[in-house]
């Protein structure tokens, strides 16, 4: 077992395809042609083809493509959900449109009231058939998915992401040729004044030369992280709930909710196991260009709680997830060993600390509980 277990380690998935990458790098190098070239073309026409759209317009970053969208599109309102990164309205926000935080269901969504959403594909998730009908999706985490024919794209291919370029990069796929049009003039991809609001957004070519290789390989570590879900559901407790909850889902983060969640994740990283909350604060208790700053939504709170981000790429080991999932095991057996040595009163355990977790879920977080024995494998190996 390796000292630590990252979160994401991009040499696994770089190296088995390495020398091809060194190959096309070295091929635009020798080129000389580093913007506006072939290799952007190519991978833009590859990838509106994989998305099943018409258009494919890349630009520096996901940020920018929500801007571009937005500008084309021209929305003037639309609703985010609170329980997602700043990034989303905030791109939005610099294409024209006002930004309204609202709060979302119990998974996680945004709720089939809302008229003028912008979906996040949060993790990687497919979007429910409430979602399906708005216009344009944010779904910098879930590649893999095919947009509906109506739908606008927002895509990232920052290197984190299941398709990740060697740097920043962004994209969107659309049917619509008139937005496709004002996109390509609103990114400034040449020197010339095509509208008031261009910005200069545009991918390179290495980076497209990049993203062409890795696209041959997207099915196969898509069909990775699937596996890598499954081994998760099949080892980890009950308390610890998968958020991934459809065979479309893309698994492109590995999120569960939790009770204790801190405190689980400070006992991860002292185990050796790198974990990250996406994401730890909802929107609208930050000061973001929106206002609905500061006021009460509780389902996102909870939700912002409650995440946890366990690793999940390409070529992480079994013997790995195993670790993981024997590691949260034993964090809560150890809290319900204290909880049997400590037995609450009145809902609150003795000196006032809050109770440890239980096997009903309310995902309202809690307070410091030692919990310094080692986890028990329950007979699994983890060799």
């Amino acid at each position: 077992m390796p000292d630590v277990i990252p979160l994401n380690d991009l040499m696994r998935a770089n190296a088995p395809i390495r020398s091809e990458l060194d190959r096309e790098i070295g091929r635009v190098l020798d080129s000389g042609w580093f913007l506006r070239g072939r290799q952007v073309e190519s991978f833009e026409e590859e990838w509106a083809d994989y998305c099943g759209q018409k258009f494919c317009i890349t630009c520096n970053s996901g940020t920018d493509a929500l801007t571009l969208a937005a500008a084309a599109l021209d929305i003037s309102e639309t609703s985010v959900q609170s329980n997602t990164s700043a990034l989303t309205p905030i791109g939005l926000h610099r294409g024209g449109a006002r930004i309204r935080i609202v709060d979302v269901l119990d998974d996680g969504r945004t709720g089939p009231e809302l008229k003028n959403a912008v979906p996040v594909l949060l993790f990687g998730r497919a979007p429910s058939a409430a979602e399906a009908r708005h216009r344009i999706f944010d779904a910098a985490h879930a590649h893999g998915w095919r947009p509906f024919a109506h739908a606008t794209a927002c895509w990232s291919f920052y290197p984190t992401k299941t398709l990740g370029g060697l740097g920043d990069g962004g994209a969107v796929t659309t049917n619509d040729p008139a937005a496709a049009g004002l996109m390509r003039d609103l990114c400034g991809r040449d020197d010339r004044f095509k509208d008031g609001r261009q910005i200069t957004s545009r991918m390179d070519e290495i980076q497209a030369a990049v993203l062409r290789i890795k696209l041959k390989y997207l099915p196969s570590w898509l069909e990775q992280r699937r596996e890598i879900a499954m081994r998760y559901r099949a080892l980890l407790p009950p308390c610890a709930q998968l958020i991934a909850d459809s065979r479309d889902d893309l698994h492109y983060l590995l999120v569960i909710r939790v009770e204790q969640r801190d405190q689980l994740q400070a006992y991860l990283s002292s185990h050796g196991v790198e974990t990250k909350v996406h994401f730890p604060k909802p929107l609208h208790q930050l000061d973001g260009p929106w206002s609905d700053q500061f006021r009460q939504l509780p389902t996102a709170e909870r939700w912002c709680r409650s995440i946890l981000t366990l690793p999940c790429f390409p070529g992480l080991k079994e013997t790995e997830i195993a670790y993981v999932a024997d590691l949260i095991a034993g964090f809560y057996e150890s809290s319900a060993r204290h909880q049997e040595r400590n037995p609450v009163t009145n809902g609150m355990a003795p000196q006032g600390q809050p109770c440890p977790a239980s096997k009903t879920l309310s995902f309202d977080g809690f307070s410091d509980v030692p919990l310094s024995a080692p986890p028990s494998h329950r007979g699994r190996s983890i060799l």
